[in-house]
């Protein structure tokens, strides 16, 4: 579990340390048998020499280069802001108190689009960074002032990048090490390019997907180069400080891109951090992608009780539903059989098309269900993080 979550207004929300390895037992050597010498026949022709009295000497393995020493930093405090980024981010950085690092820009990482790197005040030179990326949610793509008149979803984004500057500034000044915060901002809408026809992407779901270049040409190995260069060539950040893994959080619908980063695959995540934003598909998802790469990445959901990412109740209780529609899908088979997909079943407030394709579902989905009712105790790797902090206010 990350330092980072002890932001979620702790006690409600448990800090779980990187594991350590276990300790190596040595095993015991059994001692063995004694060799008895032989009378040596002195008419006997001598043994012939074995292959390794004959072979050339092994060359010795060069030795492993020396790692390279740590230098300090210079870091550069001050804002620096491409002015083709858009008004409103302008603005806000403008606005916001005129201290610590920051820099905004534009990098193909993301796709060619805005991105904010910033450095809270109070950063040492000595010190090594923690890289966080932050991927937000809905609507935060667009930065805009609240005022009067103004539709939230038009707002919110500038809300909720202050709120995770706070929360930055917040951790920088508990943690011994030092904090960068690396703030992608998404596309908005987008969808699957091999999608036709209707849909209702409220999000951009090709975030961090190089699908279709140069379309969807999100990269997250790309996008981490990229910021390590505008922190090392801008900001003074020595690259011997910058420590890997780095921590990849996403609140609500920024989920999505934890998700196509774990399926595309990578090994500079040390944990991926759901911040009320482990939706059916995402999480499991993800999970399942970094097993079958044998990766030891950490993955965290933090679950407001009851709120739109519960998997048991709330607006979603996807693993809810599920269940209980797998279990009505025997005594409903036969009298479906044959009719329309829209068909209800006498008692049922559930079409036979999707209790049906519930009940096909649960198989896939019902370990990871089951696992969820126990927090995740018995999975390797994975925790849930139960909270009270509601959906909007998690950093």
């Amino acid at each position: 579990m990350s330092w980072h979550a002890a932001l979620l207004s702790p006690p409600l929300c448990v800090v779980l340390a990187f594991a350590c390895a276990p300790t190596q037992h040595e095993r015991e050597v059994q001692p063995e048998a004694a060799v008895q010498d032989e009378p040596i026949d002195p008419d006997a022709e001598p043994d012939a020499p074995s292959v390794s009295e004959v072979s050339e000497p092994e060359t010795p393995e060069p030795a492993a280069p020396e790692s390279e020493p740590e230098v300090d930093s210079k870091i550069v405090t001050g804002f620096f802001v491409d002015a083709n980024a858009q008004a409103g981010l302008i603005q806000f950085t403008q606005e916001m108190a005129q201290e610590g690092s920051l820099w905004v820009g534009q990098l193909e990482g993301n796709g060619g689009r805005d991105v904010l790197i910033y450095i809270p005040p109070g950063a040492d030179d000595k010190k090594p960074f923690r890289l966080i990326y932050h991927f937000h949610g809905t609507y935060s793509e667009h930065i805009e002032k609240e005022r009067e008149g103004l539709e939230k979803k038009k707002w919110v984004g500038w809300n909720r990048l202050e709120q995770t500057l706070a929360a930055a500034t917040e951790l920088q000044q508990k943690r011994d090490d030092n904090v960068a915060l690396i703030y992608p901002f998404s596309a908005g809408k987008r969808i699957e390019p091999s999608h036709k026809g209707w849909h209702n992407a409220a999000y951009d779901r090709m975030w961090m997907d190089p699908a279709q270049p140069p379309d969807f040409r999100d990269s997250f190995d790309k996008l981490h180069g990229e910021v390590v260069t505008v922190l090392g060539d801008t900001l003074g950040v020595h690259p011997s400080k910058i420590r890997t893994p780095v921590l990849a959080e996403g609140h609500s619908a920024g989920g999505i891109a934890l998700r196509n980063i774990a399926v595309v695959g990578t090994d500079l995540v040390g944990e991926y951090l759901y911040l009320d934003a482990s939706f059916m598909g995402w999480a499991d998802v993800a999970y399942e992608a970094l097993k079958q790469r044998g990766s030891k990445a950490l993955l965290t959901m933090v679950v407001t009780e009851k709120g739109i990412a519960d998997p048991f109740v709330g607006r979603d209780p996807w693993c809810t539903l599920l269940e209980d529609h797998a279990a009505a899908w025997p005594g409903h088979q036969q009298w479906c059989e044959g009719r329309k997909a829209e068909d209800k079943p006498k008692g049922s407030k559930v079409e036979c098309g999707e209790l049906a394709a519930d009940a096909e579902l649960w198989v896939e989905y019902q370990q990871w269900c089951v696992d969820m009712k126990s927090d995740m105790l018995n999975v390797a790797n994975v925790a849930v993080i139960r909270t009270k902090v509601f959906h909007g206010d998690q950093p």
